[in-house]
């Protein structure tokens, strides 16, 4: 299999990493438009420490230093089986990547954005031969999540899907399909959960060191506002239109309005900023925190539910998808067990009252006993 990576920065070089040390036969063409030569010397360098450590042997290492071609010129994707794009997000350059590639490989070679937030059909409006064009969107960092979503679209062949569903597979991680305005759904429930912890940062009248603090029992790792820390506002403050889900508009709106803010204040918008500032900006006010992790793991487990209802593949892989994507320490189910439902919806009425937001409404209690039981 060959292979095209398309944009080497930090997102293209996970992929690029992921896929070159799970699939050992594979061949690889990185565009790079801005360090091919230094990156190629970067990795063979790594590929010298793997042979001296004798994690490679000889033959191993010979043929991987001649399995990879760093270059800007587009044309050199020509021989390729798929073709991932994940330059940064701007639909003008994506386009213009994916009609250069079109012009290089053949009608069967699968041509695959990472975007997080840009619509797919658009990406694709210009290219021919639709069915093999879709999203296949991994998160960062790619080697400790475990799902990519495939984001297909209404043109996506069912043996194109398969074969990007193996290609997941082999590098050990799970895939999840998600259509029309489901597109990238796993990271809108991310932003809902960090939008939800800054309006109970707001409700509680609590610094976000204190909110942060109250929900960690939920999370095996980091929490919502250290998510927002490592993205950065710059991406996280976008525009709430890029999620086409209707009833989470109000709450993202909300939170873009707020990061937006503290943007205008003058908080970086790059990674591993935002907790700094807000530390240096804020302090703790000794509210009472104490229901906060109630309240979030209301909204976590009613957007699930929501989505869950519309779902048409596996809802066990959907659930099983949202604790890996949002890091909770325990499955969905633990948590109804943990706070009861009949404590979440007078949560959730509370919430809806007080916000109008639609992702505080919530269903019937026999439509979550069948989706988490």
């Amino acid at each position: 299999m060959k292979i095209g990576i398309v944009g080497y920065g930090k997102m293209g070089k996970d992929i690029f990493s992921l896929f070159f040390d799970k699939l050992p036969d594979a061949q690889f063409v990185v565009i790079d438009l801005f360090g091919a030569e230094e990156n190629k010397e970067a990795l063979l360098k790594t590929l010298g420490k793997s042979l001296k450590r004798k994690k490679l042997t000889e033959e191993q290492y010979e043929f991987k230093k001649e399995s990879f071609l760093f270059t800007d010129d587009t044309s050199a994707l020509s021989g390729c089986d798929v073709v991932i794009e994940a330059v940064f997000e701007n639909m003008a350059a994506k386009k213009e990547l994916f009609a250069k590639a079109a012009q290089a490989v053949s009608e069967d070679c699968l041509l695959l954005t990472n975007t997080s937030s840009l619509d797919i059909a658009s990406v694709f409006s210009d290219i021919p031969h639709k069915e093999r064009c879709f999203g296949l969107h991994f998160f960062y960092p790619v080697k400790l999540t475990g799902f990519v979503e495939l984001n297909v679209l209404p043109d996506t062949a069912q043996s194109n899907m398969d074969k990007a569903a193996q290609l997941v597979k082999a590098t050990g991680k799970k895939p999840i399909v998600f259509r029309g305005e489901y597109h990238i759904y796993l990271n809108q429930i991310l932003a809902c959960m960090v939008a939800h912890a800054i309006y109970l940062r707001e409700s509680f009248g609590a610094s976000a060191a204190e909110t942060g603090k109250a929900v960690e029992e939920l999370f095996s790792v980091a929490g919502p506002f250290d998510v927002l820390d490592s993205v950065g506002l710059g991406l996280m403050a976008g525009s709430p239109d890029n999620f086409r889900i209707e009833r989470n508009r109000g709450l993202l709106g909300y939170g873009c309005e707020k990061m937006n803010g503290w943007l205008a204040e003058g908080c970086p918008k790059e990674t591993l900023c935002f907790l700094d500032f807000m530390a240096e900006h804020e302090s703790d006010t000794g509210a009472d925190c104490s229901k906060a992790a109630l309240y979030m793991a209301a909204l976590i487990l009613n957007e699930t539910a929501n989505a869950a209802i519309e779902y048409s593949g596996d809802r066990a892989v959907l659930l099983e998808a949202v604790q890996d994507t949002l890091g909770l320490a325990e499955p969905l189910s633990a948590c109804i067990e943990k706070y009861g439902t009949d404590n979440i919806f007078a949560v959730l009425d509370e919430l809806h009252s007080k916000t109008g937001f639609g992702s505080y409404a919530h269903t019937d209690k026999s439509l979550w006993d069948r989706i988490f039981s």
